[in-house]
């Protein structure tokens, strides 16, 4: 894992982002659904009442500095939670992105994703929207990435939330050595595409 120090290739698009590059991989059967909800973001966020605004984030703090870095919305406020894990959250929209860079090097990214979708078994309302893995490419020094994605919809109340979790394997692992995920109303969608496609590969980890 490199450390981070410069930021390569600022967002001038995040829709170039989304999947540039990517490749079905083996392990999951991939989803249409999935790579669809997942990779097409329009260049407007047209379900949102302000567009979102990017910058670099730095998040994991500790004495000796931070550890982690990323391309996020501007205005999300970081929640440090311990123990290598952060959440940035806009609640004027009640969504988020929450990252785990911890998560579980010793299994792959297509075991966490088929562990993760038998935990949400019995969840009220699930619909699996669909999975996929993919290989993408890291825009700040992380080299080839694996991606292991669910996207599905769930009942919090009277309301539908939209979730997509992912499993990223950093320089060319296939270990799921972070966690994303974001969430918010399906109308949003898109948006939080955006937003963990961006994380996803801009995100550097010191190391």
């Amino acid at each position: 894992m490199k450390r981070f120090g410069i930021v390569a290739g600022a967002v001038s698009g995040v829709a170039a982002l989304a999947g540039a590059g990517a490749l079905l991989l083996g392990g999951a059967v991939p989803s249409n659904a999935a790579t669809e909800q997942i990779r097409t973001v329009a260049s407007s966020n047209s379900t949102a009442s302000t567009p979102v605004r990017y910058k670099t984030r730095f998040f994991l703090h500790y004495d000796e500095g931070n550890h982690a870095m990323a391309v996020l919305p501007t205005t999300w406020r970081d929640v440090e939670l311990g123990d290598w894990q952060a959440r940035f959250d806009d609640s004027a929209n009640n969504r988020m992105i929450r990252f785990d860079a911890n998560y579980n090097y010793k299994i792959g990214t297509v075991t966490a994703l088929n562990r993760k979708i038998a935990a949400l078994k019995g969840t009220r309302g699930l619909h699996i929207v669909g999975t996929s893995t993919v290989g993408m490419n890291s825009t700040n020094h992380q080299g080839r990435l694996t991606v292991s994605t669910v996207v599905y919809t769930y009942k919090s109340g009277n309301t539908t939330r939209w979730v997509a979790t992912r499993y990223v394997g950093l320089d060319g692992s296939k270990s799921a050595d972070v966690e994303i995920s974001t969430a918010g109303s399906p109308a949003d969608s898109k948006v939080l595409g955006a937003v963990i496609n961006s994380a996803t590969t801009s995100l550097a980890l010191a190391g």
